[in-house]
């Protein structure tokens, strides 16, 4: 018998709510499936209908953030119509939205791991020049990840920039370093 869709996503819902509620209080890496079954109110067995293990729901999660701002950013025209302060602010927005996830994705033990997730996944949508040389990866690994840290950790702080205040150091970064790095030997 097959469940109606609804119920599915009801269900799967359940254990990532259960997970992120765990999570404000105990280590991603400590987390059982026994708790977040017993907190979603189902047992074990119907957890692993949805999830691998524990990792797998944390990846379920991350690409529902990834999606979410993949389709912020389609609102906004196409990837090269797309300019670099207005990406920002996008990802910027979809940081504000999904705060409380965010807080426990970029928790230390699974910072490094979502950064380069949404690295890969996101930045396809900028205008830029697709380059597989090894200094142009390595820069825009610096850039790309340090303004994706950024924007969580000044989310996180109690003594945050505006939005508008850390958008003007992006741009500052794009245009002072990011830029003619990239256009260095181009």
């Amino acid at each position: 018998m097959k469940k109606q869709p609804e119920i599915t996503d009801a269900t799967r819902e359940s254990f990532v709510n259960a997970f992120f509620q765990i999570a404000k209080t105990k280590s991603i890496n400590r987390i059982t499936i026994r708790e977040i079954a017993a907190l979603a109110g189902y047992n074990r067995t119907t957890f692993y209908r949805y999830f691998e293990d524990v990792y797998a729901l944390v990846e379920y999660a991350e690409d529902a953030f990834l999606e979410s701002v993949r389709k912020a950013l389609e609102t906004q025209g196409t990837p090269e119509s797309i300019s670099e302060g207005k990406f920002f602010e996008v990802i910027i927005n979809c940081f504000h939205e999904s705060k409380d996830r965010i807080d426990i994705l970029m928790s230390e033990q699974n910072r490094s791991h979502f950064l380069r997730r949404i690295e890969e996944n996101i930045t396809d949508h900028l205008h830029r020049e697709q380059n597989d040389a090894p200094k142009k990866r390595i820069i825009m690994d610096i850039y790309f990840y340090g303004i994706f840290h950024a924007i969580s950790t000044n989310l996180q702080s109690k003594d945050a920039l505006s939005d508008e205040d850390l958008l003007d150091v992006i741009r500052t970064l794009f245009n002072s370093w990011y830029r003619p790095e990239m256009m260095r030997d181009a």
